[in-house]
């Protein structure tokens, strides 16, 4: 058996609903089925699942870690593609996608990371009518091949990070859903004990980890990715009262708040990004939780006058996607903090 290509790694972790959607989708590719592998990394056992995996040959990796990025690892221990693509357990590809992809890689040959548009689907697997907001190139039309390091003078022109330029000026969401992302072997391995410790958010990790290893990224409006919305995702916490609900927001809340700072402090150096900003966010959501239901936060967690104004300048500068002014000081008067004082809130605008 040659080389493949592609490696396509699927994780599912305790969802089987969805899973045969996706390996079927995978089954429907129009890509010569030589030049992809495909690796399916999940904690269970499924009867047609698993009857999928086998009649085409793929691998099975069993694993129960809840860490995605340490699922991810595993996937890839067992893969010999040159490019690595992910697809998601409730997501499914479009018949033409990895075609799409071995052609963009093959085509340009210093290309680091692709990423694809959206469809979105419901539970059923019918396109909504009114969808999410897609990923979607800002300049030049539909398909962008260009080089990161050309935005290296206005980012130190204006003091913004080359990330958040592309996600502001030229791909709205470029590094959103791994099931719209590819990249090569080189950048996942290369960061492979940062993904040890990554709870979730894929997509942004290799984002940010390919900006960090130069080379052309290419970014397309091809809708090549279904995207299934439902109550069981983990992009989605639910919300409600008591202490169940506020449990599992506070789970949802600690896991970004550890990936993003990962992605924000360590694969893009610190500064002040939009990863950084998720943080706070996150973080500020995490505060406004009573604390009798949590019990007792750590000291870390905590917030701190350096967070509020890292927070203002958030937002005075658009860096976050959600965080608001109200929210700031709300999760201060409302959370675990004394309410501001006029004195310290000027002493905070000082620091913006």
């Amino acid at each position: 058996m040659g080389q493949p290509y592609i490696s396509v790694i699927v994780t599912a972790y305790n969802r089987r609903r969805y899973l045969p959607f996706a390996l079927r989708s995978l089954e429907a590719q129009t890509l010569p089925r030589d030049r992809f592998e495909v690796i399916v990394v999940k904690n269970f056992d499924d009867k047609e699942s698993d009857d999928i995996i086998s009649r085409n040959g793929w691998k099975e990796v069993y694993n129960d870690d809840s860490y995605h990025g340490r699922m991810v690892l595993a996937g890839l221990e067992e893969s010999r593609g040159e490019v690595i693509t992910f697809l998601d357990d409730d997501d499914m590809y479009t018949d033409n996608r990895l075609e799409e992809v071995y052609n963009v890689f093959n085509g340009y040959r210093d290309l680091v990371y692709f990423h694809n548009s959206q469809e979105f689907i419901d539970e059923d697997g019918r396109r909504l009518e009114n969808p999410l907001r897609p990923s979607k190139n800002l300049v030049r039309g539909d398909n962008i091949a260009f080089n990161p390091k050309a935005l290296q003078g206005v980012s130190k022109r204006y003091g913004m990070s080359i990330a958040d330029l592309i996600l502001k000026y030229v791909r709205a969401r470029a590094d959103f859903n791994n099931s719209s992302v590819a990249v090569r072997r080189h950048i996942v391995e290369s960061h492979a004990q940062l993904l040890k410790r990554l709870p979730a958010s894929i997509d942004s990790f290799t984002f940010a980890a390919s900006l960090r290893s130069g080379g052309l990224f290419y970014f397309t409006d091809k809708r090549l990715t279904l995207y299934r919305v439902h109550s069981a995702s983990t992009s989605i916490y639910v919300l409600g009262d008591g202490p169940e609900a506020y449990i599992r927001q506070a789970k949802y809340l600690l896991q970004f708040n550890e990936a993003y700072n990962i992605i924000g402090s360590e694969l893009l150096e610190g500064g002040l990004n939009v990863y950084a900003c998720s943080r706070l966010l996150h973080m500020s959501e995490l505060w406004l939780i009573p604390l009798a239901e949590l019990k007792e936060l750590p000291s870390e967690l905590r917030p701190k006058p350096l967070d509020v104004a890292r927070a203002l300048r958030c937002v005075a500068e658009g860096l976050s996607r959600r965080l608001t002014l109200p929210l700031v000081f709300a999760s201060l008067v409302l959370g675990h903090a004394k309410p501001l004082k006029g004195r310290i809130y000027r002493l905070l605008c000082s620091l913006i």
